[in-house]
């Protein structure tokens, strides 16, 4: 199997993070780009937790929590998602500050 590089552009932005409301990735209204490939996050100051949506609702800060990935405070973690693929993270306790790449 082969694999495309990402050799698009990418957008690099901070995203504050609670306990109560999930966040959809994206800087602004939409994923930076239109063929968005990978995401690529790291939380800064807590644990926070990754659910990737169906595109039809939008999921509450405990669906993300009880229904997503878990990922750990401090690591620094790719996800394969495309800009129509609807990503949600939340954090797991408190305000978190996450750092976030969108490649192409």
């Amino acid at each position: 199997m082969s694999l495309l590089p990402l050799d698009g552009p990418s957008k690099q932005f901070a995203v504050s993070l609670t306990d109560s409301t999930a966040v959809e990735v994206k800087d602004g209204v939409n994923p930076a780009y239109s063929d968005r490939k990978v995401v690529t996050m790291m939380p800064i100051d807590g644990k926070m937790w990754v659910y990737f949506g169906d595109g039809d609702v939008t999921p509450t800060a405990n669906d993300v929590k009880t229904k997503g990935f878990p990922h750990p405070k401090g690591a620094l973690r790719s996800y394969e998602a495309s800009d129509t693929q609807d990503m949600w993270i939340v954090s797991d306790t408190g305000t978190i500050d996450v750092r976030v790449a969108e490649r192409s």
